[in-house]
């Protein structure tokens, strides 16, 4: 086993650590393994793993997307922003969200949100609401339909 061989072998084995823990985008892979391996040891180990199926970022941007918009509702916008921030190519990250729909993702989220506002008047009502929906990234005409959408359940609720 040539010198050559031990670094990629030392590579692939601190990759699959990486991996044991969360799936990782090429870009996050290579950063890491780039700390403690040189340039070409590093693509042949990336190399290797996408050959075995163990880097997709396509995957791994559909999975991000998917969990994203159960788990803590973001807008697409902003859910391709931090693909983007992690390494993915912009185009796969669009792809993964082109089944989401804004204005469900929004409602989930505020309506989540809005349990907690049921004293507050509309202007309260309003303004927490749009906060939490601006920090998501959902625009101003989501954010609008979601809220208004919800006050009027409110208010349908409060008198039945």
């Amino acid at each position: 086993m040539t010198q050559d061989d031990k670094a990629i072998q030392k590579a692939l084995g601190r990759a699959l650590n990486l991996i044991s823990y969360r799936q990782r985008t090429e870009s996050e892979l290579r950063r890491r393994l780039s700390e403690k391996a040189a340039p070409d040891v590093v693509d042949v180990a990336v190399e290797q793993l996408k050959e075995r199926g163990l880097i997709d970022d396509a995957k791994y941007a559909r999975e991000w997307s998917d969990s994203r918009s159960r788990r803590s509702p973001r807008s697409s916008r902003m859910i391709v922003r931090e693909l983007v921030n992690k390494g993915v190519s912009p185009h796969l990250a669009e792809l993964s969200v082109e089944e989401l729909d804004d204005d469900d993702t929004a409602h989930d989220a505020a309506s989540r949100f809005a349990m907690r506002l049921a004293d507050a008047d509309y202007e309260q009502f309003h303004r927490r609401l749009w906060g939490h929906l601006q920090r998501r990234g959902y625009g101003a005409g989501v954010s609008r339909r979601v809220i208004s959408r919800l006050w009027q359940q409110r208010q349908k609720d409060l008198t039945q």
